[in-house]
């Protein structure tokens, strides 16, 4: 029976506030493709991009008869011009074979990949006859329209699978063009394939030639583990990190990954468990937010899966800071429907928002195919940015949000902020400027305080107790104020032989160089131990704060003036400088906060 070409389908808008595990989150919900719509049985397997002018193009397979891999499906796609507000009708992108767009086959899989250099979109699938789970053979097609139009499809079979592999499949998810060293432009996306000999692959794939010709990649062939459904992100170094499905995982560790740093051509270790990161098994996909080498404070790469262990349900979104090396928890993460959810894909849109497309459904995960749109607030900063800042003068813009209220009086030059004792403080924002690391620093304020003798923190950064850290405290009841610094578990400390706690302005610093940790007051250092080496600041993401503890102890009762941090070890004239000019020519600093 010949097939509708253009599916008419009923666009259901809902606009949702759903509970997330730490916060309210304000998640508006379209429903783009429903079970039933237009004859289908079922629509699965989602999969979005953001093109080149702007256009959000949704991919889905539409399953004829129910919800089996194997039977008619065709990829169908919507389009959306205005950031996800509004939807075109769906369109059939690929159907039948290949003399035959009417005949019974599966084509699904989609892992659409947009060329910004030429704005071509390439789009990978997969096809088998339909009555059959084999054989599976790869396709690639282009559309040059915005994704109106596409070109036929062309079996790439020769150049990606193998005629001794059994099961084969494209992403599903989009693929990526690299942006960064030396293979830049470059197309990279996911596959996998069983070797028909008791072993399964994850496998990326790549061209260098805008899509025409493909090429297969880092490879990890193993019998104890099947890495599946791999969904990549470029890292900041150039790097591609693959994270996969492992479909032999047990409940609640499915989650695998590996990294290439050649382009995609090798990994550079095998798939390994990612500890922590609790799925159950079944698809996730990776999309990236935020990068320090495009003018971001930090990284921020988004992982969307269900967060149950054992079923599909609670489609959350989770971060890592670190490149992939840790995730939050499903704690720590948000939640975007207590609904069954199952597949997913991710997109950034020209408002910046976040557009998640994913399976869902309140009676099965594969009811719906639903388009989620949120904002970075909703999902949680990691700095929580709300409120009154107070600028960086450094150039890099850190300004610092200032807590409690620290009130404005005079200070050392010009005005400074006196903090209470109670909960004023400042807190620094989140950013990869402000890690200081293996290297060295300094860091610096005028204090002025005499009321209370309780502990009271100046500086303090990263970590508290045995993990890594800095910090710089008055210790009045000891007659002191003390700096130190932790690496990996070892410690160095240094401390004056008196607390400065006279009512009258002292300048502070905190500096490591060349191995020695040291305190200097008034321009004359103190006090200073030996350093150890390592960095103070490997976690991510990271809290820096002045005037209290991390954990909100030990505020600052008094007044601060001219706080900045160096990363670098600043010379005995360079420290003299400003403490009696109040230069603002040293260079390097990556904090200046005047606080007027």
């Amino acid at each position: 029976m010949p097939k509708l070409k253009l599916l008419l389908t009923a666009l259901a808008l809902v606009v949702l506030s759903i509970q997330a595990p730490q916060a309210q989150a304000a998640i508006t919900q379209t429903v783009l493709f429903n079970k039933g719509d237009a004859g289908y049985g079922c629509y699965r397997i989602p999969a979005i991009v953001k093109t080149k002018a702007g256009t959000l193009l949704a991919f889905a397979e539409a399953r004829r008869a129910w919800c089996a891999d194997s039977q008619e499906i065709d990829l169908v796609l919507r389009r959306s011009e205005d950031d996800g507000r509004t939807w075109s009708a769906t369109q059939t992108v690929l159907s039948g074979t290949d003399t035959d767009p009417n005949a019974v086959a599966t084509r699904g899989n989609p892992a659409p990949i947009v060329d910004y250099e030429t704005g071509r979109i390439v789009l990978l699938s997969t096809m088998d006859p339909g009555t059959t789970t084999r054989p599976r053979t790869p396709y690639v097609q282009f559309s040059d329209d915005d994704g109106k139009t596409w070109s036929k499809a062309k079996n790439i079979g020769d150049q990606i699978d193998d005629p001794a592999w059994g099961w084969y499949a494209t992403g599903p998810v989009h693929g990526i063009q690299l942006t960064r060293g030396a293979h830049a432009g470059r197309l990279v996306a996911g596959t996998n394939y069983d070797n028909g000999a008791g072993k399964n692959a994850g496998q990326l794939v790549y061209s260098d030639d805008h899509g025409d010709t493909w090429h297969k990649g880092g490879t990890d062939l193993r019998s104890d583990a099947t890495p599946q459904e791999i969904s990549v992100v470029e890292k900041v170094d150039g790097g591609v990190y693959a994270g996969a499905r492992n479909n032999a995982g047990t409940s609640g560790a499915s989650r695998m990954a590996a990294v290439s740093n050649d382009g995609g051509e090798t990994f550079a270790a095998p798939f390994a468990t990612i500890a922590g990161l609790t799925t159950p098994v079944v698809q996730g996909s990776l999309q990236r937010l935020r990068a320090v080498d495009q003018g971001d404070r930090y990284n921020r790469i988004l992982f969307a899966s269900p967060a149950d262990p054992d079923r599909r349900r609670y489609m959350t979104i989770r971060s890592s800071f670190d490149e992939g090396k840790t995730w939050q928890t499903v704690a720590e993460g948000t939640r975007i429907t207590s609904d069954w959810s199952g597949y997913s894909d991710m997109a950034i849109l020209d408002t910046g928002e976040i557009g998640l497309l994913y399976e869902g459904g309140t009676v099965d995960a594969r009811d719906q195919i639903r388009f989620a749109r949120f904002t970075e607030n909703d999902i949680g900063h990691p700095d929580a940015p709300l409120g009154a800042t107070t600028p960086d003068v450094s150039g890099l813009h850190n300004d610092s949000y200032l807590r409690g209220g620290p009130t404005v009086v005079p200070g050392k030059y010009g005005q400074a902020r006196d903090f209470d004792g109670t909960d004023d403080a400042l807190q620094l924002p989140y950013a990869e400027a402000l890690a200081v690391g293996a290297g060295d620093f300094t860091a610096m304020a005028w204090i002025k305080y005499g009321a209370s003798t309780t502990p009271q923190a100046i500086f303090w950064g990263y970590n508290i107790n045995e993990f890594s850290q800095f910090w710089l405290r008055a210790e009045p009841a000891d007659s002191r104020i003390r700096g130190l610094i932790t690496t990996g578990g070892n410690t160095a400390a240094v401390q004056t032989t008196k607390a400065y706690n006279d009512n009258a302005w002292h300048h502070v610093a905190l500096q490591r160089k060349a191995g020695t940790l040291s305190i200097w007051i008034d321009g004359t250092q103190a006090a200073s131990a030996t350093a150890p080496s390592g960095s103070v600041s490997p976690g991510r993401p990271f809290k820096m704060y002045v005037g209290q503890r991390l954990d909100g102890a030990h505020h600052f009762d008094g007044s601060m003036d001219e706080v900045r941090l160096y990363k670098r070890a600043l010379t005995a004239t360079e420290l003299n400088s400003i403490r009696t000019t109040n230069s603002t020519t040293v260079p390097n600093a990556v904090l200046d906060l005047p606080l007027g």
